[in-house]
């Protein structure tokens, strides 16, 4: 309940901030999309307003958990507050999932008003919501979580500023982790093959999580994968956050 009730008014906080003008800016992004690309055979049309939607609802919702998320502790700390929380009978692991739980609210809903959107907007076109779109929402949502645990980390022990910059380069690492591995292959260095075979395991594999393309191309998308996404992003998220409670412990707030 405790960590429920923290949950809650990180929601409360991120309404107040006004994070969901961002999908307003999405419906204005799928209208202008969809009345630009109007001449377009039916077909196609579908193709592009499908990749354009699909991309913007990842891009928005790791837009949120960078200005929101990043915030999230540090903003308590300045003002003091913190203490008066955790003065309670409120532990730092059940503080630290309670903005978890929040900000991934957040962002759940963020992506549901943007999946109506989104499924408008392929009506409008005169086009179907494909039961593949359905495969690349939920792992962008499984993804979010592996991103949203990535900024409770760093907001552990860090500040905002550098916590924003840290989650945004593990985001960009993570989608680039294949890429990474194939440069450590072609250059043929033993140092850059071990540091790379080190990230890979470190580092989340958010590259697991992308079958926009497949989805946007009426590809077939194998439900094992789609199980297996989920198992590793909700285990990678767990181990985080329980990562992030051991640094948290040992912060002093003065």
């Amino acid at each position: 309940m405790k960590t429920l009730a923290i949950a809650r008014n990180t929601f409360r906080e991120a309404v107040r901030d006004r994070v969901f003008a961002l999908v307003g800016v999405f419906g204005l992004l799928l209208v202008s999309s969809s009345i630009i690309l109007s001449p377009l055979t039916i077909g196609a049309q579908q193709k592009l307003v499908a990749d354009i939607g699909l991309a913007s609802i990842s891009v928005f919702s790791v837009l949120v958990v960078l200005f929101v998320g990043s915030g999230l502790v540090s903003k308590e700390i300045d003002k003091r507050t913190i203490m008066t929380i955790l003065s309670k009978p409120v532990s730092r692991f059940e503080y630290l999932v309670g903005k978890y739980l929040g900000l991934l609210g957040t962002i759940g809903v963020m992506i549901l008003a943007m999946t109506v959107l989104f499924a408008l907007a392929l009506l409008a076109t005169g086009s179907g919501f494909e039961v593949s779109y359905l495969y690349s929402l939920g792992l962008t949502v499984v993804e979010m979580m592996v991103v949203t645990a990535v900024v409770i980390f760093f907001s552990s022990f860090t500040t905002s500023v550098l916590t924003s910059i840290f989650t945004l380069g593990v985001f960009l690492a993570g989608r680039m982790l294949p890429d990474l591995a194939s440069f450590a292959i072609v250059t043929g260095n033993d140092g850059v093959g071990s540091v790379m075979g080190v990230l890979r395991y470190i580092l989340p594999n958010l590259d697991l999580f992308d079958v926009r393309n497949a989805a946007v191309h009426g590809l077939p998308i194998d439900p094992q994968h789609v199980a297996w996404a989920v198992l590793y992003g909700v285990l990678y998220s767990g181990v985080l956050l329980l990562v992030a409670d051991r640094l948290f412990r040992r912060r002093e707030f003065k």
